[in-house]
Order: C-alpha cells, then sequence, then structure tokens
C-alpha cells in the first residue's frame, strides 16, 4: 500500500495549478523474462495520480515532465523511474524480490513504499445470500453493482492521502451509493462513508472509473468524474432502482414486465471552478451550450470539430477542451 502525506500533498497540488500541463504516456509492465505483469500499481510520486495496468500488464497514466512514477506488484521490488517528456510506449521490468537486485528501469531510483491498515475505515457486513430487496425467483435483469465481479482500485482518504493495497479489491453499490471491498470475495466490507474523498476503480480491460464526493449534488452517493481541470468539472450521478415485476394479461392487452429489474437512471452536472455551483444539464447540445456560455467560442469550436453522439465519451473530451 502506498501512503502519500497530506502535507505533502496539499504543497504540491498548488504547484500542479502553475506547471506544464499533463500528458499521457502508455506502457507495459514486464518480468525479468519477459513475462507481463498483470495488476501492476502506478502512483505518480509528485502528484495525486496513479493508475494500474490491466490484465496483459499495459497501462496508461497522465504524467508532468517532473513525475516520477513508482511501479509496485507483489512478489516484486518497487521501481522507480522518470519519465520527463516522453510521449513513447514505456517497458517497464520488474525484479522478483530475493533476486539481489533492487529493480531498474531508464532512469529508476529508489523507492519507499509505506503500508497502513486504518480498520476505522470500513464496516464488515455479510451478503446473506440476498439478491435484490423482496426477489423470490426467476429472471433479474440489470444489477445493482458497477462491474459483474470485484476490481482493482484505491482511495483518496479524507486526510488526502492515497492509499492502496493490492490484496484489497472493491465494487460500487449504485442503488446504494456504498463503496464495497473485500478480500476473499466472501465477506464484503462496505468502506465509511465519511473516511474518504475519492475512489478510482479498474475494470479488467484497465479502464479507470473516477468517483469523488459532491455533497452540492447528493449527499448519499458518489458521483462519476468524467472530466477535471482548472475551469471545469463534469460530473455523473448514477442511481439505481429495483423494479419488481409488474406484467398484467387481462386478456385484450397485456402490459408490463415480466421479470424484476436494476433500472440505472443518471444525472449529470457542470461545475464552473469560479462558482463552484453545479449546474445540471441534458444530454442535448442547447443544454451545455447554456452550461458553457461563458465560454461559447471555445465550446463551438469543439463541436463544430466533434462528431458523434452525446455520451460519457463525448463529456470526457468536452471538459478536456474546456479546460485547456
Amino acid at each position: 500500500m502506498i501512503k502519500t502525506s497530506s502535507a505533502l500533498l496539499f504543497a504540491l497540488l498548488a504547484q500542479q495549478a502553475v506547471t506544464a500541463q499533463t500528458h499521457n504516456i502508455n506502457g507495459s509492465v514486464i518480468d525479468g523474462s519477459g513475462n507481463s505483469v498483470p495488476y501492476t500499481f502506478i502512483q505518480d510520486s509528485p502528484y495525486k495520480y496513479a493508475a494500474y495496468s490491466d490484465s496483459t500488464g499495459h497501462f496508461t497514466i497522465p504524467v508532468h515532465p517532473d513525475s516520477k512514477l513508482d511501479f509496485g506488484a507483489p512478489g516484486y521490488r518497487d521501481t522507480l523511474i522518470s519519465p520527463g517528456n516522453s510521449n513513447s510506449d514505456l517497458q517497464i521490468a520488474l525484479k522478483r524480490k530475493g533476486s539481489g537486485d533492487a529493480g531498474s528501469a531508464t532512469g529508476a531510483v529508489s523507492a519507499r513504499v509505506t503500508e497502513q491498515k486504518n480498520d476505522n475505515q470500513i464496516e464488515s457486513f455479510s451478503t446473506g445470500g440476498v439478491i435484490a430487496p423482496a426477489h423470490q425467483r426467476g429472471d433479474l435483469r440489470g444489477s445493482p453493482y458497477l462491474f459483474d465481479s470485484f476490481v482493482h482500485g484505491y482511495i483518496i482518504s479524507s486526510a488526502n492521502e492515497l492509499v492502496n493495497n493490492p490484496n484489497y479489491l472493491f465494487d460500487y453499490d449504485k442503488t446504494t451509493g456504498r463503496l464495497l471491498m473485500t478480500q476473499n470475495g466472501g465477506t464484503i466490507n462496505a468502506v465509511n462513508w465519511d473516511q474518504i474523498n475519492s475512489f478510482t476503480l479498474f475494470n479488467n480491460a484497465g479502464n479507470r472509473y473516477d468517483f469523488a464526493k459532491a455533497p452540492a449534488i447528493d449527499q448519499s452517493h458518489y458521483v462519476q468524474v468524467l472530466a477535471s481541470g482548472g475551469k471545469y468539472k463534469i460530473y455523473k450521478l448514477i442511481k439505481t432502482q429495483f423494479v419488481k415485476a409488474d406484467y398484467v394479461n387481462n386478456g385484450a392487452a397485456p402490459h408490463g414486465h415480466d421479470y424484476d429489474e436494476y433500472v440505472d437512471d443518471a444525472d449529470y452536472y457542470v461545475v464552473d471552478a469560479q462558482t463552484n455551483q453545479p449546474v445540471k444539464i441534458s444530454l442535448r447540445k442547447k443544454s451545455i451550450k447554456e452550461a458553457f456560455a461563458k465560454d461559447a467560442d471555445k465550446l463551438n469550436k469543439f463541436m463544430s470539430e466533434t462528431s458523434g453522439r452525446i455520451d460519457d465519451a463525448y463529456l470526457a473530451k468536452l471538459g478536456a477542451a474546456m479546460n485547456q
């Protein structure tokens, strides 16, 4: 688990606003035999960026020119590299513990990883085999969870510390707004709401999902962060409800569904950094133009150059463009 002190993070966050823009770099993590090392945790030491390599060892992470990337995986020695302004794919070779080498890569220096466990951050409960409230038998569609299985991730604590443990796996309960954690797939823990500020989860393909607290939007559910920058943030609030079967056949006009289901609903918000007030938007150009009215020229340029339906990916690209 990697812990970064809160005092250091606050100082670096202030520095981050005036340093050069980030750019994404890609790479892969291998062992001494050239085999991929999946689910390697990668942390940018000077900045609050982190990622996991996917099931094939590949990763993508944003970096600054002065970033230092710390690579850590169970059974391997930690490796720290300085990518600089590199835009090319990196190949990081990790050495197993006990091999007599501290691990090496281009520009590598030694890294220290401290571990921390805070039992106050979690509360344990048993699933008890409950699938859905009042669901008895038959077909059940949809899911209360973001992922079909538990996935890797990390937490930013209420003390603004980055906390990671490769033995912990996570999922998000869309119905209750709880972040769930397990070590063995049997006992499931709910991470206490007041102990964390945000979290990031990675599916098996390596795609990241960022969530944060936004009390002005909702005080019990986390919001998904689609875009974040110095000017604007774009959030997605996911809420899922359990809907029982309502099929009726009166012989004349049968209607309704003969199955229980979890139904997803989502609201979208734009937050202007100057006002810090969320503005609810719909996935329509008129609504988006109203939210970004003060930067109309920049928005119109983006819309004229960007085609396709307005969805999560579109909003992520929009946020990146509007924050430039």
